[in-house]
Formats: C-alpha cells, sequence, structure tokens
C-alpha cells in the first residue's frame, strides 16, 4: 500500500540516519565511559534507545502499509464488501477507503454500496443547481409579463418575487455546499498521494535526530491518521446516507420547469388574445393556469428544502465529526509516539 515519494527511498534515507545515530550514541557512550561523564552517557543512552525504537517503527510501518499488511488487509475487508463498486482513480488505488470516500463526495460517476447504487454528492448538488437555475430563468421571465386590460395593466411581479427569491436563496446554499463537497474531495486526494508518500517517510526522517524527534512523532501521527482514520470515518458517513433517496430530484425540477414554461406561453398567447377579443373568460384560465403553478413550485421548493438540510448534514456536520475523531487520533498517536498535538478547543474531546 506504500505508494512513496521520498518513496522507498524516504524510508532507505530513514534507516541510514538511524545507523548514523546509533553510531553517534555508541560513540557518545564511549566517551563517557572514558571521560567518566554523566551527561555522555545519559545521551548516548537515550539515543540509541530511541535509535533502536526508529528502527522497529520503520519495520512496523513498512510491514503495516504493503499490500498485503494489516492495514491494508483491514481496509479491504471493511470497504470490499456487500458487491461494493467504486470507480478508483489510478493514484487512489492503493487505499479502497479513499476511493470510496472520494466516489461518495465528488466520483465521476455512480458507485455501490452496501449493495446499492448512489449518485456522488456533486453530481445530485450540481445537477439540482442547474435545474434551478433553469427554473429561476423561466419564472423571472414569468414575472416580467405584464397584460394590458382595458383599464389596468396587471404584472406578475408581485406574484413571483418571493419565489424568485427563495429559489436563488437554495442556489447560494448548494453553492456553498458544493464548494465545500470538492473541498473535501481535494483533501482526500492530496492524502493519497502525500500522507505516505512524503509525510511518513518525513516524519521518520525528523523522528531520528534529537532536535527534531517531536516534530518527527508529529509527521507520522498526522500521515497515518489522515491515511487511515479519516477516510474510514467517511464509511460511517455513507452508512448513514445510503438509506437517504433524494426527495427533491433534478428531474421533479425539470418537470415543474416545463410546467412553467407552458404556463409563461399561455400568458403570452392569452395576452394577444384578450387584447384582440376583449374576452373576459381569458383572465380566468390565467389565474389558473398561475395558481397552478404557484401550489407546483411551493410543493416543490417544500421538497428542496428538506433535501438541502440533508446536504448540509452530509457536508458539514457529519464530516466535522470525521475531523474530530481524526484530530483526536493524531492527538493519541503523537503521544505514543513522544510527541505533542493540541487543537486549540478540541484539545478537551482527547
Amino acid at each position: 500500500m506504500a505508494n512513496i515519494l521520498l518513496g522507498y527511498q524516504g524510508y532507505a534515507i530513514s534507516v541510514y540516519v538511524i545507523s548514523i545515530m546509533i553510531a553517534l550514541s555508541g560513540f557518545s557512550l564511549g566517551i563517557g565511559y572514558a571521560l567518566n561523564e554523566k551527561k555522555f552517557k545519559e545521551f548516548g543512552r537515550e539515543e540509541l534507545y530511541q535509535s533502536v525504537i526508529n528502527g522497529i517503527l520503520v519495520g512496523t510501518l513498512i510491514l503495516l502499509f504493503t499490500p498485503s499488511g494489516l492495514i491494508g488487509s483491514m481496509i479491504n475487508s471493511l470497504v470490499i464488501v456487500n458487491g461494493t463498486k467504486i470507480n478508483c482513480l489510478g493514484y487512489m488505488s492503493s487505499n479502497p477507503s479513499i476511493c470510496l470516500s472520494y466516489d461518495y463526495l465528488a466520483g465521476s460517476g455512480d458507485y455501490t454500496f452496501m449493495g446499492k447504487d448512489h449518485q456522488p454528492i456533486f453530481s445530485m448538488v450540481s445537477g439540482t443547481i442547474t435545474s434551478l437555475l433553469a427554473l429561476n430563468a423561466v419564472v423571472g421571465a414569468i414575472s416580467s409579463v405584464k397584460i394590458n386590460l382595458e383599464f389596468v395593466q396587471f404584472s406578475f411581479s408581485y406574484v413571483f418575487l418571493p419565489v424568485i427569491t427563495e429559489i436563488q436563496y437554495i442556489i447560494k446554499i448548494l453553492s456553498t455546499v458544493a464548494i465545500s463537497v470538492l473541498v473535501q474531495a481535494a483533501v482526500l486526494s492530496f492524502v493519497a498521494v502525500g500522507a505516505l508518500s512524503i509525510m511518513l517517510p518525513l516524519g521518520l526522517i525528523l523522528r531520528s535526530f534529537y532536535p527534531t524527534r517531536k516534530l518527527g512523532g508529529f509527521f507520522i501521527a498526522v500521515s497515518i491518521g489522515l491515511y487511515v482514520v479519516l477516510p474510514l470515518s467517511y464509511l460511517f458517513n455513507m452508512a448513514i446516507s445510503s438509506s437517504f433517496l433524494q426527495s427533491a430530484s433534478s428531474s421533479g425540477i425539470t418537470n415543474v420547469t416545463y410546467s412553467a414554461v407552458s404556463v409563461e406561453n399561455q400568458l403570452f398567447s392569452s395576452g394577444s388574445y384578450y387584447n384582440s377579443t376583449k374576452d373576459n373568460g381569458v383572465i380566468g384560465k390565467i389565474s389558473g393556469a398561475v395558481t397552478s403553478l404557484q401550489n407546483n413550485i411551493a410543493l416543490l421548493l417544500d421538497k428542496i428544502f428538506s433535501a438541502v438540510a440533508y446536504f448540509i448534514v452530509y457536508t458539514f456536520i457529519l464530516p466535522a465529526f470525521s475531523l474530530i475523531i481524526t484530530g483526536i487520533s493524531i492527538k493519541e498517536l503523537s503521544e505514543l509516539l513522544g510527541s505533542e498535538a493540541s487543537f486549540g478547543r478540541f484539545y478537551m474531546l482527547g
């Protein structure tokens, strides 16, 4: 599972550094005993212990993150179950949990999870935004229609301006949701490329030196937390969202848009018909068409607001939970590796 920049070279460098530190610790011990200097003895003994620990750590991490290692087997057993099918980009192929999490957020096509086919959140959100933009344009055109009656001029702007305001408000919320989804997908892409290839080898190298030992432990903890804990926490999010069927689909919005276009055409034709014939029955037809359209849009907006609430939960609240879990794991791993990790107010969660 290791796809490494410094690649395996990073691990090789850390082994060389550990060898050098073992030699230095032996040299320090020799001087300490020769000169009977307590500080040299303590420094040499401590560095020798740490070098042995670093050597064990390098070997353990290599074994854990190979394709057949413990971590790889665990991730595969959690992800590749119940007919799960994912669209895995090449640079993510070493970690199926990252592939599945990316598909859940902004994948290139449908994926299968827990035996059900799903659309990526970004596809659903962007499709809804596109459909709402079309509906907004048609309703805006209707609101600009003016019918000249015999003594008065009637405009539909007062009827549909509140509707237009609601649609534009929803579009703004969904645009924010879409950006959040893309940011999370970008973070997963960075993790897939850099966690094991840059951060983990760099952490091993830094931990081998006395002045940067705590920084190295922090880098190791961050790389493991991001590569393992973060994508696995998204599986929990997906398990919750897998039973949700989007109540306000793009096809439903499109159907209402077609109805709005029909009403728009009817308004134009009815206005022309009234001006040429002075048929008062046209007013009733217009009123009925507009009322029906208002009712359809009201029902649609109710469904859309419900869907927006779910999108907010899935793209803000649940990912925040994932970040907290990842932060706690990084903190605990850092302490285990002799480092410290504090995340401000989240420190109390650890």
